[in-house]
């Protein structure tokens, strides 16, 4: 039965994880205004900078989401009777 509850405590423990990664946030934040300030210069360059740089909290907690997905999802296949 253990084994059929490991997706469920991957899922839970690394959520888990990203709660306290939302600690640090703030400063997370911090750097991406300093990113959109020290590369002002190029944004005109490149279609859609500003927004890439200026949520940058975004793309954190999508990647550590992905990530947090993609561990769940292999130890749901993990599951699998061969």
């Amino acid at each position: 039965m253990k084994k059929y509850l490991a997706p469920l405590w991957v899922f839970i423990g690394l959520n888990l994880l990203l709660l306290i990664v939302m600690l640090f946030m703030p400063a997370i934040g911090a750097a991406g205004d300093d990113l959109e300030t020290d590369t002002a210069a190029m944004a005109s360059t490149f279609w859609g900078w500003s927004w890439v740089v200026g949520s940058v909290r975004l793309w954190v907690w999508l990647g550590f989401e992905a990530a947090i997905l993609f561990a769940t999802a292999k130890a749901f296949l993990a599951t699998r009777d061969r």
